[in-house]
C-alpha cells in the first residue's frame, strides 16, 4: 500500500532528496510530506516553487519486480488528472509529466531511481500540486492553484489520500500491462499523435506533425524530416 507510513516535515530542501538520503529508514510505500520545500525539484534539474499551502510529497517504492521509471510517472499523472476531474477541474497531462489546466501548470511529477552497484533498489516519485498556495505575480501566466480554479480551498489531506489510493489501484491493476498504462496516459495527453506543433530547433521555430509520442521524446515530422524533441521547453505555445 501507499501511505501506511507517513512522515511530515515542516521544512525540507526537497522530499525527493530527503528520501534519497534516508530511503533505508523507510518501508515500501512510505510517504514524506513537506509543509514547504526550500529547493523543490522539477524535471531536468529545474526548481519548483513550493511554499506553504501546496501539496509537496514523495512516495518511496522498493519494488521486487523492476518497472521503468516512466511507469510510475504515468500512473501518478493519470491518478492526479482523474482525481482533479472528479473535483470538476478539467486537467490534462502536458507531455511528458506536468499536469495543466487551461494552459497553466497545476502539478508536476519527478520520478528518480536509487541504484547500488548498477542495481535499482528504490524508486522515489515526487509530486507537487498547487493547492491552496498563492501563485507569485511573476508566475501567474504559467501556473495556477486549485483554490484559484475552484474559488475555494481544497482539503490537502483529502487530496493526498485520494491521489495515493487511486495511484495504488492503477499500479495493482496495470503493473503487468504497462502498454495499457501508456494508452490511458495518452488519453489525457497534450499534444496527441497527429497534432500540429511548433517547436524550437537550433534557435529556429518550425512547425511539424507529431508522428509518435515516446516517454522521453516527441518525434515530429517537419517537412519530411523527423526530429526528436526532448524538452517541454522546446514546444512553442
Amino acid at each position: 500500500m501507499i501511505g501506511e507510513e507517513i512522515e511530515v516535515l515542516y521544512e525540507v530542501d526537497s522530499t525527493n532528496e530527503f528520501l534519497k538520503r534516508n530511503y533505508k529508514s523507510f518501508h515500501d510505500g512510505a510517504i514524506v510530506v513537506a509543509i514547504k520545500q526550500t529547493a523543490g525539484k522539477g524535471r531536468m534539474g529545474r526548481t519548483w516553487y513550493s511554499p506553504e499551502g501546496g501539496l509537496w510529497y514523495s512516495v518511496l517504492f522498493k519494488p521486487k519486480v523492476h518497472l521503468n521509471l516512466h511507469v510510475y510517472t504515468k500512473i501518478f499523472s493519470i491518478a492526479i488528472v482523474e482525481v482533479l476531474r472528479k473535483l470538476k477541474v478539467k486537467a490534462y497531462i502536458k507531455w511528458p509529466n506536468d499536469i495543466y489546466y487551461n494552459g497553466k501548470k497545476v502539478a508536476g511529477i519527478l520520478s528518480e531511481a536509487v541504484s547500488v552497484n548498477d542495481r535499482v533498489i528504490a524508486i522515489i516519485v515526487g509530486i507537487g500540486i498547487n493547492v491552496n498556495n498563492d501563485i507569485p505575480e511573476d508566475l501567474k501566466d504559467i501556473a495556477i492553484s486549485l483554490k484559484d480554479i475552484l474559488k475555494k480551498k481544497v482539503k490537502i489531506t483529502y487530496l493526498l489520500d485520494t491521489v495515493n489510493k487511486h495511484a495504488w489501484n492503477l499500479l495493482i491493476t496495470y503493473r503487468n500491462e504497462t502498454e495499457n498504462i501508456t494508452k490511458l496516459w495518452k488519453k489525457y495527453l497534450v499534444p496527441k499523435e497527429g497534432d500540429k506543433l511548433k517547436v524550437k530547433v537550433d534557435d529556429q521555430i518550425v512547425e511539424g506533425t507529431v508522428l509518435k509520442i515516446g516517454d522521453d521524446t516527441l518525434y515530429i515530422d517537419v517537412g519530411g524530416k523527423v526530429i526528436g524533441v526532448q524538452s517541454i521547453h522546446q514546444i512553442v505555445e
